[in-house]
Formats: C-alpha cells, structure tokens, sequence
C-alpha cells in the first residue's frame, strides 16, 4: 500500500445509501472509520477501499461495533457477502 496523505475522511464500511435504505442514520459512528482520503477527500486509501476496491477488509478487521449495527440492522449477510465469513469464536 502506498503512504497514507491527505486528510482523514469518514470511510464507510457499511454504505451510506444502504443505511439510508434501512431508515438509519447513515453517520452512526459505527458504520464507519476514519481513513485518508488523499488531496481529493475520495482518493489515497479512502479511494483504493471505496471505488476502485484495490485494498480489501478483512473480516476480522471489522471493528466488534460495526458487526452489533449490523446484527441490529439485520444485514450480517451483507458484511458475510462482502467482508467474508465471519469467524466464531472457540
């Protein structure tokens, strides 16, 4: 991965539109981390996860309260579909 530059961002590991979707306020703190965005405020790392889908998320770097918004949400097969299967404990 290249260097991170620009400032931070919001990136969203739940999207935005689905929350909307869902009738959910689409900032929860929980469906988000901060990341950099480059000059752009869309490119470096932000850009790399969100359009281009050059840097993938493991699973098991999904933050423990992004999984509990997403229990409450009913969309854990969503983060199953795009973060990959999540890992249960021994």
């Amino acid at each position: 991965m290249p260097p991170c530059d620009g400032r931070l961002v919001c990136c969203h590991l739940i999207p935005r539109q689905m929350l909307k979707r869902l009738k959910h306020d689409e900032m929860d703190r929980r469906s988000w981390v901060w990341g950099c965005g480059g000059l752009t405020g869309i490119a470096g790392h932000h850009g790399m996860f969100d359009s281009s889908r050059r840097l993938r998320v493991p699973r098991s770097s999904i933050p423990a309260s992004t999984e509990e918004l997403a229990l409450e949400l009913g969309i854990l097969w969503w983060l199953d579909r795009v973060y990959g299967e999540r890992c249960m404990p021994r």
